[in-house]
């Protein structure tokens, strides 16, 4: 599992500058996590989709959730050539829409807890995330060059 998490770590990376077939392999392996850890025997649980406000807010204390989705949302805004609203609405609905699969994931393999509530803190990540973005563009430091080669060095 360990050679697992090294290559996710390292497609991250190499995701967060832009190399397109490397954030596609880090979604997938992402999503196969949860079907690898119970051994691809799927144990099916119901999600808890029902919460009300109080939990909803406690949701929000979910900092593991609105750090990493915070990282995905910068390693998908990563893969525009420009950051703008396009780029800003793509890189929202990717976020949303990989938080909603890792919850599914975890509902049809039993692995995790399927909880929409946990797409709150999700969402926070995508904030976190655009802040992120939009003060690394003001410092000047945001320049992504999106390709499918490794040749990000070279420059353009």
């Amino acid at each position: 599992m360990w050679l697992l998490a090294f290559a996710r770590l390292a497609l991250g990376l190499l995701a967060l500058r832009g190399v397109r077939w490397a954030y596609a392999a880090f979604v997938v392996l992402g999503l196969l996590y949860f079907p690898a850890a119970v051994g691809f025997r799927p144990e099916p649980r119901p999600c808890q989709l029902a919460f009300d406000l109080p939990l909803a807010v406690h949701s929000l204390t979910n900092f593991a959730h609105v750090v990493l989705f915070a990282l995905f949302f910068v390693m998908t805004a990563a893969q525009f050539r420009e950051w703008g609203r396009a780029a800003f609405a793509w890189s929202a609905a990717a976020t949303v829409l990989m938080g909603a699969l890792v919850e599914a994931a975890q509902g049809l393999t039993g692995e995790g807890n399927c909880r929409l509530r946990d797409l709150i803190p999700d969402s926070a990540g995508v904030l976190l995330g655009a802040a992120v973005v939009l003060l690394l563009k003001r410092m000047g430091w945001w320049r992504p060059r999106p390709t499918w080669a490794l040749a990000w060095w070279k420059g353009d």
